[in-house]
C-alpha cells in the first residue's frame, strides 16, 4: 500500500457505510479488482503543474489510499480529473444502493416497519442511527422501490392479452 492518498466528499451516511464495507479503516484500503480500483487504476494521471497536491482530507471528506498499480505508480499518478472523481462517487453510490436493495427489498413484501429495517440495516453496516442518515437511506429505499414497483406494472399490463 502507498501513502499516497485521494480525498472524495460523501454524504456523511455514504461515508461511513464505504469507510465499514472497507475495513473500517481510513484511509480506506480498495478491494483488489473492485469497481472502484479499477477506476482509479484507468484515469489516475500525474499531478498538472497548475494543482497544489491535497495532503489532507478537508471537511466531509474521506481519504482513498491509491492502491499499487504496475504501471501505475503512485508516486508519479496521484490526481484524480474532477470527472473521473464524479464516475467514483458515482460507483460508490450505485454500490451503495445495491446492497440497500438486496438486503431491504424483500422485507417489503412481509409489511414490516420500514423505520427498525433501516435502522438495523445501518447497524449492521456501520452507519450511524441518526434522523437524518435514516432520512437519507429511506429517501434513496423509496426512489428504488417506486421504481421497482412501476417496472412490475409495466411488465404486468405487457403480459396481459387484450381481448
Amino acid at each position: 500500500m502507498s501513502q499516497y492518498c485521494i480525498y472524495i466528499a460523501l454524504d456523511p451516511y455514504l461515508a461511513q457505510w464505504f469507510v465499514h464495507d472497507c475495513g473500517g479503516e481510513v484511509p480506506c484500503i480498495l478491494q483488489k479488482g473492485s469497481v472502484e480500483s479499477k477506476v482509479l487504476e484507468v484515469y489516475l494521471q500525474r499531478l498538472p503543474h497548475s494543482v497544489q497536491p491535497q495532503l489532507e482530507a478537508g471537511t466531509g471528506e474521506i481519504a482513498i489510499a491509491i492502491p499499487a498499480f504496475r504501471h501505475r505508480p503512485a508516486e508519479t499518478y496521484n490526481y484524480l480529473p474532477k470527472r473521473a472523481t464524479s464516475a467514483l462517487l458515482n460507483c460508490i453510490r450505485n454500490r451503495f444502493d445495491v446492497a440497500l436493495w438486496n438486503d431491504l427489498h424483500h422485507f417489503g413484501k412481509i409489511g414490516r416497519r420500514q423505520d427498525e429495517l433501516i435502522y438495523a440495516w445501518m447497524e449492521k453496516h456501520g452507519i450511524e442511527p441518526t434522523e437524518a442518515n435514516w432520512n437519507a437511506i429511506a429517501k434513496r429505499y423509496q426512489r428504488q422501490r417506486d421504481l421497482y414497483l412501476d417496472r412490475q406494472r409495466k411488465s404486468s399490463k405487457k403480459s396481459q392479452k387484450s381481448y
